[in-house]
């Protein structure tokens, strides 16, 4: 692999100039040096992600409301928009973003959202990856993981306490590098919609899920600190986690008023993530993205992000010659820690 991206790479990720400092040395020993050095992690929601042949059949017959976790079903709501149907340029485009994120930004794992399992994830992560670890769900709108081929990895089962009411999603659950020194669990997420701020106990149905998600998660965190492990949070809250210090982390821990204070709360001791958004710029997906805050995100146990001596955060926006296309109303950010030593 050349040492520096080409021009096409370079224009996907124009406004990643900082990200990509990571790749600058040409020296082989001191790439070596980086690759067992760092972490890269990166989280896409990639909309509705299934075959050509599934979105055909379930579309034939699709509901007119949301489908439970348990229904293999697409919704055809009146007045709302239908699940993309993707043309194989539009694929190709998808991969070419998903290039990016394997040979520019050299992610470790991708956290997905919105994929209806390996094979159809595989239309998109082609070469490089392995795609494992997806939720039991008979929903096509599946959280898993693209791993980098040759991480050592195990899947650790869904966290299916997240699907609080047999219509929300669980959580995929997987340790990177286990038993060695490099060892990072990760939790892909994909969050109740509808309560993108203000304090969890309004009666609003939205945030009365939410609000139950959160001990749950909670509970995954207070239980990766108590064991002394590095963990991240990666996915898409369908939060503005940035309004969240607004809001104290609730009464206890049964109750939350918002997610990111509640789930930061020091409690047990070493219970403290890192945003991977904290202080960055919103950088828009397409020409024609309007949203100005990141509702995508990854959070970082800050024992882990203490140790790396960088932190970059990038987004992936989608290539101008792609855009147009039937993508993804969401696109990759992707943190990176470097010299975390060993």
């Amino acid at each position: 692999m050349p040492c520096l991206p080409n021009r096409r790479a370079l224009s996907v990720v124009a406004a990643l100039a900082s990200a990509l400092s990571v790749l600058s040395a040409c020296s082989p020993t001191r790439a070596a040096n980086q690759q067992t050095d760092a972490l890269r992690l990166a989280t896409w929601n990639m909309e509705w992600l299934l075959t050509p042949g599934d979105r055909a059949e379930l579309g034939s017959r699709c509901l007119r409301q949301q489908p439970r976790s348990d229904e293999r079903a697409l919704p055809c709501t009146p007045g709302k928009a239908q699940p993309p149907t993707r043309s194989a340029a539009d694929f190709d485009a998808l991969a070419r973003t998903a290039t990016q994120l394997h040979e520019v930004l050299r992610a470790d794992a991708v956290a997905l959202q919105e994929v209806d399992g390996a094979t159809a994830a595989r239309q998109v992560f082609r070469q490089g990856w392995k795609l494992d670890c997806f939720v039991d769900r008979a929903h096509p709108q599946k959280v898993g993981f693209a791993i980098r081929e040759g991480t050592p990895y195990r899947c650790n089962g869904d966290l299916s306490a997240l699907d609080i009411d047999g219509s929300t999603r669980a959580g995929a659950d997987v340790t990177l590098y286990p038993g060695t020194t490099r060892e990072v669990r990760l939790l892909s997420v994909h969050l109740k919609s509808g309560c993108f701020d203000g304090k969890l106990d309004r009666q609003f149905a939205p945030c009365q899920r939410l609000r139950q998600q959160v001990p749950v998660l909670e509970r995954w965190v207070d239980e990766r600190v108590r064991e002394g492990k590095a963990f991240a949070i990666l996915g898409d809250f369908n939060r503005h986690l940035d309004k969240d210090s607004r809001y104290p982390a609730g009464p206890d821990e049964s109750q939350p008023l918002n997610v990111f204070n509640a789930l930061s709360d020091n409690d047990p001791t070493g219970a403290v993530l890192v945003r991977a958004t904290e202080g960055a710029d919103s950088i828009p997906c397409s020409a024609d993205d309007r949203h100005t805050r990141y509702i995508d995100d990854i959070l970082v146990s800050e024992s882990l992000a203490r140790r790396a001596s960088q932190k970059q955060f990038a987004r992936v926006p989608f290539a101008t010659e792609d855009q147009g296309r039937l993508l993804s109303d969401h696109c990759p950010v992707v943190y990176s820690l470097t010299g975390l030593g060993r």
